[in-house]
């Protein structure tokens, strides 16, 4: 089974379009450095380090999933998946008793 990695800030998610906070980091021995545990988004492990012509260093939380999974990560997929969230949260959905009366609720929507 192949591991695809996922720049997560090409994916939306909550805590990225959000206002930047900074904190003041040292480096350890051997030029390590701790992250503090509020910046890492959940399920981050790894990160691509980034060090762009003025010198900033960029850290880009990355995951790994299973090359499977690779479509569930996709742009297209992930807007679905908003869309679907925010009609939840807004009661844009109905929940049927069973397939049949799902069936059954559709079939009278097409006559309509």
């Amino acid at each position: 089974m192949g591991i695809s990695v996922i720049p997560l800030n090409g994916i939306h998610h909550p805590w990225y379009n959000e206002a930047m906070v900074s904190k003041e980091i040292k480096l350890g021995k051997r030029n390590q450095v701790t992250i503090p545990r509020d910046f890492i988004p959940e399920g981050a492990r790894e990160f691509q380090c980034v060090k762009q012509v003025d010198g900033t260093l960029l850290l880009i939380p990355e995951i790994r999933i299973p090359a499977t999974q690779d479509y569930f990560w996709t742009r297209r997929w992930q807007e679905g998946e908003r869309e679907a969230s925010e009609d939840i949260r807004s009661g844009r959905i109905r929940k049927q008793a069973s397939a049949d009366a799902l069936l059954a609720r559709l079939d009278r929507k097409r006559k309509k």
